[in-house]
């Protein structure tokens, strides 16, 4: 019976998202709007660049030193301070995708045409990063660092990052394409 359960809830949520993507598209909710006021730099993530340092910190070979050089409790109260310093990595990189994901709304706002497979994909990387996020918190909560996880995750922003990029100097090609050349209209 319990499977029964879950293969009706896995149908449902599959709708709901299915219906969702099918909705018409109307003008942007007001907070999803350019939001002029706001700095461009307001867009940029800043966090995901310094994964090489928290590699560092957190590598195996640093931990397997730790252990042989110093007494049993600094290792407990740095390996405590490490997944600290891993928790606030991880919620720099949540930022830092909600940055993205912001700026997203804006680009497909500006932009000319939105497919629906572009939507489709922007809300399956936003949950794939979000469920990776929640077991990488989990992980760390539990015992080691999951350096390889949290190096996915910076992966996901990064190229998210790069999309972003790659979006923006379209509409700006575009735009710029549109632009009248002589000033005698």
């Amino acid at each position: 019976m319990t499977e029964v359960t879950a293969y009706i809830l896995v149908a449902v949520g599959f709708s709901v998202v299915l219906l969702w993507l099918m909705r018409p598209r109307h003008n942007p909710p007001e907070r999803e709007r350019l939001p002029l006021d706001q700095s461009f730099e307001n867009f940029i993530p800043r966090h995901y660049r310094f994964f090489p340092q928290v590699r560092q910190a957190l590598s195996a070979g640093d931990h397997e030193y730790l252990c042989e050089s110093a007494p049993p409790h600094v290792v407990k109260r740095v390996m405590r301070e490490r997944r600290e310093v891993a928790r606030r990595y991880l919620a720099g990189l949540r930022e830092d995708f909600s940055k993205l994901e912001r700026l997203g709304r804006v680009v497909a706002a500006l932009s000319p045409v939105i497919s629906r497979e572009q939507e489709t994909e922007r809300l399956l990387l936003s949950l794939k990063f979000r469920v990776l996020y929640s077991l990488v918190f989990l992980r760390i909560s539990a015992g080691p660092v999951p350096i390889d996880q949290i190096d996915l995750l910076t992966g996901l922003v990064g190229r998210l990052a790069v999309r972003m990029e790659q979006a923006i100097a379209q509409i700006n090609a575009l735009s710029e394409q549109r632009l009248p050349t002589g000033l005698n209209a």
